[in-house]
């Protein structure tokens, strides 16, 4: 029995942070996730910040305040802030990304500063493919409409 074979390509392209190519899924199922991350994001930091409870902050640090201000809180807000960026890394180019990133990148700042450019480069990319796509459909259609005519 002959085996058929079917080889799928995968819908997205590679984005590459630093010298780590990591890849984006451009699938219908995954722009949703992509359009959403703002908004899945800050639902992850909720769900951190009801375990961060406890971190207490004046309402503004100052010279005077500033004792009052015990390591452990800054870790933790400082890790609630971590925990935001890395969920937007994670739900942009799938889970366990940023810890990938950060291990060779391991600078918060530097990696949250690159999620604008990161996420408007994505979406020029993605208004290129749809605008690929489309002018595709348009010359299907033609071929078709031509060969229906010249059938008549």
């Amino acid at each position: 029995m002959t085996e058929i074979k079917i080889d799928i390509q995968r819908t997205g392209f590679p984005v590459k942070i630093g010298t780590i190519e990591l890849w984006f899924d451009s699938s219908l199922e995954n722009l949703r996730n992509f359009i959403n991350v703002e908004k899945i994001a800050e639902k992850k930091l909720e769900e951190a910040k009801e375990k961060a409870k406890h971190i207490h902050f004046p309402a503004e640090i100052t010279q005077d305040n500033f004792r009052e201000v015990n390591e452990k809180d800054i870790d933790d807000a400082l890790n609630l802030n971590n925990e935001f960026v890395a969920a937007q890394y994670d739900i942009i180019f799938g889970d366990g990304t940023f810890k990938k990133v950060y291990k060779k990148y391991p600078d918060i700042i530097a990696l949250e500063k690159a999620l604008d450019p990161v996420g408007v480069a994505i979406a020029k990319r993605i208004e290129e493919m749809e605008f690929e796509r489309t002018k595709e459909v348009e010359n299907t259609k033609k071929e078709y409409l031509s060969k229906k005519a010249s059938k008549k």
